[in-house]
């Protein structure tokens, strides 16, 4: 076929099987560890492939995920977006939590590893008889007397317990009855338990930001409320003005808070989805005499996504009240601004009409004085040739007429000039 291809077309089609479950078999023991990592990762691939190097394994050929078998145990590293996981199994006779799979890892190696810990559990199955109920006693002492929660999940093939606390080693725990569970059915829930314990924590992330700038949100919501109470009591345009300034500050710290927060409630939401899907494909039923997992996340796991989420939306309400307060308050220096320009425009007009008075006052004068000149003139012009009484007389004849003609010629040419313009 010689239709061009999109260029992540067989990417997104191997998605779905980039990280498939590993079969397992009862009894086994596994160590999960997430890590949170740089961007870009490259100091976690170099350390996954040097581990396969000095057990002789192929190194990975691509950056996202890899399987290997390292002598007696089995290694699962895998990319997410914000950390990597590695996971051990080992399968055969287990001494329950006290020699975890992960202590089989070199001990150089580890310390080598480029990231920080966030998470980290040990998964052990166990086989018991189907019908045989579970020795309380004996499971509380796996978790070192730590409060156990516990269910049966997957239609009953399977008995899950967990303190959802670390132990001394630093790791949490799950305790599984295997009662009648096949090798994918065993690693699919190993795969669950093990991305309910990452997710879980990965979630949590958000909580301490939301403690962090919950006392920024409380002293902005109070500046945004004397504000608001500031707003219609200002007095004229420069104290409008400085209150918008204030406002505009409140805004800017307001987004500098969601800027900060923004993507760690997105994630902290998108993640506690991700433990609820995964408790969801758990299929707990009770189990007699123990607190069911997902209830006890419910209790103890749920407030901690409310308290980001109450926050999340604490910053976007507060956006929106100082975008209406903003509006408001530019809406009272507009209504100033056009009183003034009002008040400007009353005042043109009243020096305009004084102007006009003044116009035509000294229109009236102009016209005496051209008048004088004129009759000046033709009394010059007449004074050689009649007899001063017989000018006299003309000239007082003369003026009324001149008088006349020149207010009319004045006025003619006002009139072209108020026309024109």
């Amino acid at each position: 076929m010689t239709l061009a291809q999109h260029p992540e077309r067989l990417q997104l089609a191997a998605e779905l099987h980039s990280r498939p479950h590993t079969e397992l078999g009862s009894p086994c023991a596994v160590s999960h560890l997430a890590i949170m990592t740089r961007p870009d990762g490259d100091g976690l691939l170099a350390a996954i492939s040097e581990l396969c190097r000095r057990y002789g394994a192929a190194p990975p050929h691509q950056d996202r995920h890899h399987a290997a078998t390292l002598g007696a145990y089995r290694m699962r590293w895998e990319r997410h977006t914000e950390f990597a996981s590695l996971t051990i199994m080992q399968e055969g006779e287990t001494v329950g939590f006290k020699r975890p799979p992960v202590e089989l890892l070199p001990e150089d190696w580890l310390d080598g590893l480029d990231g920080e810990l966030i998470a980290a559990c040990h998964v052990v199955i166990e086989p018991a008889g189907a019908g045989e109920p579970p020795d309380i006693a004996a499971i509380e002492r796996r978790f070192e007397g730590q409060r156990v929660a516990g269910c049966k999940v997957l239609g009953g093939t399977a008995e899950v317990f967990t303190a959802f606390r670390n132990g001394g080693d630093g790791f949490g725990r799950f305790y599984v009855r295997d009662l009648a569970m096949s090798r994918g059915r065993t690693g699919r829930l190993v795969q669950r338990l093990c991305e309910i314990d990452t997710y879980r924590m990965m979630a949590l992330l958000g909580l301490p930001v939301a403690k962090a700038i919950s006392p920024d949100l409380n002293d902005l919501e109070t500046r945004l409320v004397t504000l608001v109470a500031r707003l219609g009591s200002t007095a004229d345009l420069a104290e409008e003005q400085g209150l918008l300034d204030e406002l505009f500050a409140v805004a800017q710290e307001s987004e500098r808070l969601v800027a900060q927060s923004a993507y760690r409630f997105s994630a902290t939401a998108a993640y506690g989805r991700l433990v609820r899907d995964r408790l969801k494909d758990l299929r707990e039923s009770r189990l007699e005499d123990f607190q069911p997992i997902a209830e006890f996340l419910d209790r103890r796991f749920e407030p901690a996504l409310r308290t980001c989420a109450s926050v999340a939306e604490r910053e976007e309400s507060l956006s929106r009240r100082i975008a209406r307060t903003a509006d408001l308050a530019r809406t009272r220096v507009d209504v100033s601004l056009q009183k003034q320009n009002r008040a400007l425009l009353a005042s043109m007009e009243r020096r305009a009409r004084v102007q006009l008075r003044l116009q035509e006052t000294v229109e009236g004068l102009s016209v005496v004085a051209i008048s004088y000149y004129a009759l000046g003139i033709v009394g010059y012009l007449l004074g050689g040739l009649v007899a001063t009484d017989t000018l006299k007389l003309v000239v007082s004849v003369t003026a009324p007429v001149l008088l006349v003609l020149i207010w009319l010629v004045l006025r003619r040419w006002r009139a072209l000039l108020t026309k024109e313009s």
